[in-house]
């Protein structure tokens, strides 16, 4: 049923231009550190090429407004634990290394006030940590951003990217499918702990 009216619900406009904007720091890491880029993501070597070949349009069809194409890769525990302990109220900004985490939570929040269901789905994560996430504050989540790493993978088959960069507009469609299909199934909210 998540899953149906996951397929039903409209795009999010913030969670596009997020998976824009990784897709984005993805492509400018590949041309500075393309043999890193393809170890951390596991992505061979010619789709790293390829990636930080992209155009701007070929990297608004990997990105989604609906299912981010990103997955935490660390234990979800690790995050419930720091939301579950106190936390000091005050926090300042948090530093320019931590600007995509704190977008990150922050977005989630957004979206999982919204329908924890759904989050998850969009996110690729449990139940579980999007009802807390849900009831963190603002701050508490920029204070999760400050103090925690947040490694990143891809949620669908690797071979999909170089794909959908190849791919004609005719059979884009089909292939963005499969990425959703994929992200679903692989990782979408079932991940409980």
């Amino acid at each position: 049923m998540n899953i149906a009216s996951l397929s039903e619900s409209q795009a999010d406009r913030n969670v596009y231009e997020f998976d824009l904007s990784l897709w984005t720091l993805l492509k400018h890491l590949a041309e500075i550190h393309p043999r890193e880029v393809s170890e951390q993501f596991t992505l061979p070597l010619e789709t790293v090429e390829a990636l930080a070949d992209a155009t701007k349009h070929q990297l608004e069809l990997l990105s989604s407004g609906v299912i981010l194409s990103f997955k935490l890769s660390s234990p979800e525990k690790i995050y419930i634990s720091h939301l579950e302990q106190s936390f000091d109220q005050i926090c300042l900004t948090p530093s320019s290394d931590s600007g995509f985490g704190a977008a990150y939570w922050l977005l989630m929040g957004k979206v999982s006030q919204q329908d924890i269901n759904i989050a998850a789905q969009t996110f690729g994560v449990s139940v579980n940590l999007t009802k807390i996430v849900s009831q963190a504050s603002d701050n508490q989540l920029r204070n999760l951003a400050c103090s925690q790493d947040m490694p990143f993978s891809i949620r669908f088959s690797p071979e999909l990217v170089r794909e959908i960069l190849d791919s004609d507009e005719q059979r884009v469609t089909h292939l963005i499918l499969k990425k959703h299909q994929q992200s679903i199934t692989t990782t979408g909210g079932g991940n409980e702990l």
